[in-house]
């Protein structure tokens, strides 16, 4: 089978094989693009700084090479914020790639030792990760929605993970919150309504805040400033129960 024929076999059996379309980013040669434009326009700088003027031929190739620079670098910054393909999966890949393109006569050493990444950019980080870890581990057919069950059937009946947040495993996150929210509250109040005393009362509220804040930072997508003032509310309605269970036992 001749080279053009192994191509489009390569293309349609990723049509069928595989949802996500990956690529090799070829870091040498996008790198190698990089540094020898940046070659030229030192070269380009150093003559202008020798003749102190800029002909009109010199004016038109750094036009040109600034131009080929900004958009070099731009495509290289592009192709590293797609999503890597795991390295479980590389080999595989890497695999698939050489057994449609490599030529063993005119390939030297392995020109398909690359990062391999998919067409699609990074993670969405505005999952959260309780969220993204109920979409792992529940069954798919609760994390799919309806509409992505009719998408990506053959993704769905392979188990893949799904792409959007469905409707239940959001109300599902919504209730865990709502529940570890409501212990937060309610364990320290309960361990420090028994036995009360001064120092039990501080060491319960300094470890119901200090686990307050790693569920917050770790379990639940916020920015900084919702992070301070959840912490900071937090912390005052346990003070506030100190202080009224201080005043009870004085009393």
């Amino acid at each position: 089978m001749d080279e053009a024929k192994r191509i489009v076999q390569y293309v349609r059996q990723s049509l069928d094989d595989e949802e996500e379309f990956h690529f090799l980013r070829f870091e040498f040669l996008q790198r190698l693009n990089i540094v020898q434009i940046q070659r030229d326009l030192i070269r380009l700088k150093s003559n202008i700084s020798r003749e102190n003027a800029v002909s009109i031929e010199n004016s038109q190739v750094l036009e040109q090479r600034l131009k080929d620079y900004a958009l070099a670098i731009k495509n290289y910054k592009d192709l590293r914020s797609k999503r890597a393909v795991p390295k479980r999966e590389m080999r595989r890949r890497k695999l698939l790639l050489q057994r449609f393109l490599q030529s063993p006569a005119t390939d030297f050493e392995d020109p398909f030792q690359s990062h391999y990444s998919f067409l699609e950019d990074e993670v969405d980080t505005k999952v959260d990760p309780l969220r993204r870890t109920l979409m792992r581990h529940l069954p798919v057919w609760f994390t799919y929605s309806p509409q992505e069950k009719g998408d990506r059937k053959k993704e769905y009946s392979e188990g893949k993970l799904p792409h959007a947040v469905s409707t239940p495993v959001d109300r599902l996150a919504r209730l865990l919150i709502a529940l570890i929210s409501g212990s937060f509250l309610i364990a320290p109040m309960v361990i420090m309504s028994f036995d009360p005393s001064q120092t039990k009362s501080l060491v319960t509220v300094a470890s119901a805040v200090l686990l307050f804040i790693l569920v917050l930072s770790f379990g639940i997508r916020v920015s900084n400033i919702e992070t301070m003032v959840a912490t900071a509310t937090y912390a005052a309605v346990l003070v506030v129960f100190v202080g009224t269970s201080n005043g009870s036992i004085g009393g």
